[in-house]
């Protein structure tokens, strides 16, 4: 974009862009972490709408004559930035959900940490699980596909239209569905083992009254699980990975 195409940028469009793009990347994976400084991330989506305002520009309704009308229209593209942005940390959270299940079927779960992106007290194995697929998602190409994500939501919710507020509370519903499917198929492996585990533990405790089962299973417990935590892992995040970008795809192809 040369500086008289910057020039001749019509400045309603940019403002209604920015609005959509902002709101997404304020809570976008990765993108609205808050180890990301404010700054940078207005920058960055300010920028954004910048280079797609020539592309959006001819979806966007004449500007309105009066403060309010404009104000609605903030409102709308605020709030399906807002939806897709919510979509995305909804996936995300499916593997946050996993590494939870995983500490508590490995008595790991009395050892929760501050996870550095978002603040909140959460499993050890949880943030690792997070950290690893963040990593994943900017090494494979990802944050892109969320920002093309976020342009191709043009043609899902045209600027100036009617919120379906029925459809999207009902895919939001959905994407929760799917998000506790995905953590539960991640951490099934897990479940099979800890089954196992309890069921063996409770017959030697029959066996052998006298033995304090409880402190004897600790360390067996988590030992098991870093292990097949080690060999899971690759495979947990090839699934969470194709889970992530079928969930994209539902903007991408309308």
């Amino acid at each position: 974009m040369d500086l008289q195409e910057l020039l001749t940028l019509n400045v309603y469009v940019v403002l209604m862009t920015f609005a959509r793009v902002g709101a997404a990347f304020a809570f976008m994976p990765g993108i609205g972490s808050r180890a990301v400084p404010a700054r940078a991330r207005l920058l960055f989506a300010f920028w954004v709408a910048v280079v797609i305002s020539p592309l959006a520009g001819p979806l966007f309704p004449p500007q309105p004559a009066d403060a309010p009308s404009l104000l609605v229209g903030i409102g709308y593209e605020v709030t399906v930035g807002l939806f897709f942005a919510l979509f995305a940390q909804v996936m995300l959270a499916g593997i946050q959900t996993a590494g939870s299940i995983i500490a508590y079927l490995s008595s790991m779960a009395n050892a929760f940490t501050a996870d550095p992106l978002s603040g909140a007290q959460s499993a050890v194995t949880g943030n690792l699980l997070m950290q690893v697929a963040l990593v994943l998602l900017f090494a494979t190409g990802m944050d892109h596909l969320m920002i093309q994500a976020v342009f191709e939501s043009y043609t899902l919710f045209p600027p100036g239209g009617v919120l379906p507020v029925g459809d999207m509370s009902e895919f939001f519903a959905n994407a929760l569905n799917d998000s506790f499917v995905i953590a539960m198929q991640m951490s099934a492996p897990f479940l099979v083992v800890a089954i196992c585990l309890q069921i063996a533990l409770g017959l030697l405790n029959k066996l052998m009254p006298q033995l304090p089962v409880f402190f004897v299973a600790m360390p067996v417990q988590i030992a098991i699980a870093l292990l097949l935590l080690t060999l899971a892992l690759p495979s947990m995040m090839m699934v969470f990975l194709a889970y992530f970008e079928t969930g994209l795809e539902a903007f991408l192809n309308p």
